[in-house]
């Protein structure tokens, strides 16, 4: 079965490279996905005791986030590294870290690139963020003795199914991890079932309720709302859209501004290639739009719409947000975070698609601290009735923020954990 992982895991980067060089894209960080790393990064890793902490793409990033800062006060003696596959985790990576983190990006999952990553890294520990399961790196890990611990750990039903047909190799390396620190009881059900031993499996919560618990600089706050005109204004923050719901926001938006012309619109769209798609959309429905990424003064232009066009912003318009509907769930890719706005007391409004945020959503709903719809029609009735009923308003944003502070703690229950292994 390992035989045929190699097999296929070749053909898939032979693929990739291919369509990358058809398309004409240069991908960054391409030879540090071979083992190649600058110089200077070079130095730091080998000259430092290190925690690895892995992270796919930009949500595992802001996931990892209250680790790295956990690691920072209470394992001082190590430095982090942080490895990612995409380039927007990696920018959001260097961004957010603390200053004196590595950031690179994982290696492919080749014996000659891990051996050579693990050899200069030389970790004390590995954290993985949520399900990312490479055979090579996991058993070059554990060969070499060094603690793999699942944090986040999530298993939706599409990938429990793919999962199911590969267990007799999956329960392999499953037995190569030190301990899995699950989302949900559905989540440690599931990893058990695949083969990791039950008393290794924690049921720890979702720890971007922990990512979500950091405020905003007042200051910067009141600098964005002067720059955008805002101080009279309800902002309704759209984060992290998809295709096809651009134009359903605004259209409700379209109608809304006939009556309550205090209002504003700012759309955050998942992947910030698409702003100038968006921007398109925007003009025809008869609105400016206005991008975020260098504006330095506020906009001249009648009826703008804002759209966020740079990374790791977005939790800054969530703060000074009146309104914020989370993205992905009016059409079928699962939803997105939908914590951090709830963070800042916000109502939240989602689509029926919150697939890939079931606990989150559910938790929400019962504690009435978030709205859902299906459709332009209902979006525009949650809209209209958070404007007039301000009882309505101002306890659903209360519940929001409470329901987020009672969910907090898996970081902490996982640094314990990293503790004990690292015997500190």
């Amino acid at each position: 079965m390992y035989i045929i992982y190699q097999i296929f895991y070749v053909i898939y980067v032979l693929f990739y490279m291919l369509v990358f060089l058809f398309k004409g894209r240069k991908r960054q960080g391409i030879a540090m996905r071979f083992g190649a790393y600058p110089q200077e990064i070079e130095n730091a890793l080998s000259t430092k005791r290190n925690i690895w902490l892995h992270a796919v793409s930009v949500g595992e990033v802001m996931a990892a986030k209250p680790l790295a800062d956990r690691i920072k006060k209470d394992l001082s003696q190590y430095t982090i590294v942080i490895s990612t596959v995409t380039e927007t985790g990696n920018a959001l990576a260097k961004k957010i870290m603390p200053k004196d983190s590595s950031v690179i990006y994982l290696p492919l999952d080749f014996s000659f690139a891990v051996g050579r990553v693990l050899r200069l890294v030389n970790p004390a520990a590995f954290i993985i963020m949520e399900t990312e399961i490479w055979p090579n790196l996991i058993r070059a890990l554990h060969k070499n003795g060094v603690p793999i611990i699942l944090s986040n750990g999530r298993i939706s039903q599409k990938s429990y199914k793919w999962y199911r047909l590969t267990k007799p190799l999956l329960k392999n390396i499953l037995n190569c991890m030190t301990g899995f620190f699950m989302g949900t009881e559905e989540d440690a059900g599931r990893i058990i079932s695949l083969g990791a031993d039950r008393q290794k499996v924690i049921v720890a919560g979702n720890i971007k309720f922990d990512s979500a618990g950091f405020d905003i600089d007042k200051a910067r706050k009141e600098s964005v709302i002067e720059l955008l005109g805002l101080k009279d204004n309800k902002l309704i923050v759209a984060g992290s859209t998809h295709p096809g719901e651009e134009e359903i926001l605004l259209d409700v938006y379209k109608n809304l501004k006939h009556k309550h012309n205090d209002i504003s619109l700012l759309i955050a769209p998942r992947h910030i290639e698409r702003a100038g798609e968006i921007a398109e959309t925007i003009k025809c429905y008869g609105f400016t739009p206005v991008k975020m990424f260098g504006l330095t003064h506020k906009p001249a232009a009648a009826n703008p719409v804002f759209i966020l066009d740079a990374i790791g912003e977005l939790k800054l318009f969530y703060s000074i947000a009146w309104v914020v509907f989370t993205g992905g769930s009016l059409v079928k890719h699962g939803g997105q975070n939908m914590i951090e706005p709830a963070f800042f007391g916000k109502p939240v409004i989602f689509g029926p698609h919150v697939f890939n945020f079931k606990d989150v959503a559910c938790a929400l709903m019962d504690k009435k601290a978030a709205i859902t719809v299906k459709d332009k029609n209902s979006l525009l009735e949650a809209i209209e009735k958070l404007y007039k009923d301000r009882a309505f308003y101002e306890e659903t944003g209360k519940n929001a923020k409470d329901t987020v502070l009672a969910n907090q703690g898996s970081a902490a229950k996982t640094i314990e954990q990293l503790k004990l292994l690292l015997q500190y």
